[in-house]
């Protein structure tokens, strides 16, 4: 089986963006999709819908996403591959503390899924603040998005999980309430700093942590 095939087997998919409009989304997300065009890693049955409280159209959301690309991608910003890229972006306009609203959404995105052939699979991705992760989950679940009969559905967190242990495993029974341990996806961004990365120094270097980083206490 070729790569690209490969690929759109397994990763076809609507790629939902709760907080389109944010930061995170414009510096980080949209580039790192840009960079799988380039790669030709992104699928062919795929589209992205961005989730956002402001009202616009999707025409407006893509010229302000090409906007970010040429100013934070790594890579330049060549008409070619914006076009595969651009195609595929939809804007949706919706208040995600709003319950009625998903509805809606869920009406959207099983047409667009007939439109793109993307058989139901879905990644949901909550670039939003950690005090929405719970909101918006409801709201999938209500509307009974969570879970597609015969597709697959991911939820990916990004920003912090919680703000101790005790938030952590409240905020983690309640994702378990709607998605199997191996669909749900956590991105700590400090996982990605270099202190972080350089693990073994900072065992080896710290006697507080390598005096319970061993065997001794792996149980």
């Amino acid at each position: 089986m070729k790569l690209n095939e490969s690929i759109d087997k397994n990763l076809s998919a609507i790629f939902v963006i709760f907080g389109g409009t944010g930061d995170l989304t414009h510096r980080k997300l949209m580039p790192a999709l840009y960079n799988l065009v380039l790669d030709g890693m992104l699928p062919n049955n795929f589209a992205i819908v961005s989730i956002g409280r402001r009202n616009k159209t999707t025409e407006e959301y893509r010229q302000e996403v090409y906007a970010s690309l040429n100013k934070y991608s790594r890579n330049k910003t060549v008409d070619e591959q914006w076009k595969r890229l651009e195609k595929i972006i939809f804007y949706y306009h919706l208040d995600f503390t709003n319950m009625e609203g998903y509805a809606g959404l869920k009406e959207f995105l099983g047409e667009l899924d007939k439109q793109v052939d993307t058989k139901g699979n879905r990644i949901f991705y909550l670039a939003v603040a950690p005090g929405y992760f719970e909101t918006i989950v409801h709201g999938l679940h209500i509307s009974n998005m969570a879970k597609e009969g015969g597709a697959w559905s991911r939820l990916v967190i990004e920003k912090p999980f919680g703000k101790d242990l005790v938030t952590a495993r409240k905020l983690n029974n309640k994702l378990l309430e709607v998605f199997e341990e191996r669909d749900i996806y956590r991105i700590d961004h400090y996982l990605g700093k270099e202190m972080i990365q350089n693990i073994m120094v900072i065992r080896f270097s710290n006697y507080i942590f390598e005096s319970i980083w061993n065997l001794n206490y792996s149980r």
